[in-house]
């Protein structure tokens, strides 16, 4: 029988602090703009957009590899604000946003066991961030997707909420969309057809709960 060692058990806390502490993490956005009670938490949110990735990796038949890398991004992808709280984009400037979630995510790979996972965090963050590769405009989609059908279920599902008050979070989800004024999701090269018409896809139906 193998018993786990001190360091081991450290290196597993180390590993799932930061997530630990998402659970615990309110969405600021919707505490701010419908003043509701028990909101979803940011793993909430994340569980729900990896959710997403297994709904589309079927429809478009994905492999794994790419299934997996889909998810590893998901997972990572607000991870920082363990430390810097979910900071909405009216609160502060995107330049400001993104230094605050840089430092925060430097100290959290900086506690991680090996150099390799420390490599593979910082690579996947990088990638998102800088919002150029298929599998980071997938994900930053399904961030705003997650956010529309959220807003939609609360309008659903909570008592006094009406259309009004969701109405900022689908303005937000359209500027995502591919009519959406000044979209801010990058195109993709016109070389890669199948992704162009994945991304498109998905926008198609952001815009669609959008309205």
């Amino acid at each position: 029988m193998v018993r786990a060692t001190k360091s081991n058990q450290e290196s597993i806390s180390d590993y799932t602090e930061h997530f630990y502490k998402l659970k615990e993490l309110p969405r600021a956005g919707w505490k701010q703009k419908l003043e509701i009670e028990n909101v979803e938490s940011v793993a909430a949110h994340t569980l729900l957009m990896i959710v997403l990735v297994f709904f589309f990796s079927e429809k478009y038949g994905y492999s794994c590899r790419k299934k997996v890398r889909l998810i590893e991004m998901t997972l990572i992808h607000d991870l920082a604000e363990s430390i810097t709280g979910d900071i909405t984009p009216d609160t502060m400037s995107k330049n400001r946003k993104r230094k605050l979630e840089d430092e925060a995510f430097g100290k959290i790979t900086d506690k991680l066991c090996t150099k390799s996972l420390k490599r593979k965090y910082l690579e996947l963050w990088h990638e998102y961030q800088t919002i150029k590769s298929f599998e980071s405009k997938y994900v930053h989609l399904l961030d705003k997707l997650e956010m529309v059908l959220q807003a939609n279920y609360y309008l659903n599902n909570r008592k006094g909420i009406r259309k009004e008050n969701v109405r900022p979070f689908f303005q937000s989800g359209l500027l995502f969309t591919s009519h959406g004024p000044n979209s801010r999701l990058p195109k993709t090269s016109k070389k890669k057809i199948q992704d162009t018409k994945e991304l498109e896809d998905i926008k198609e139906i952001l815009e669609y709960f959008s309205n």
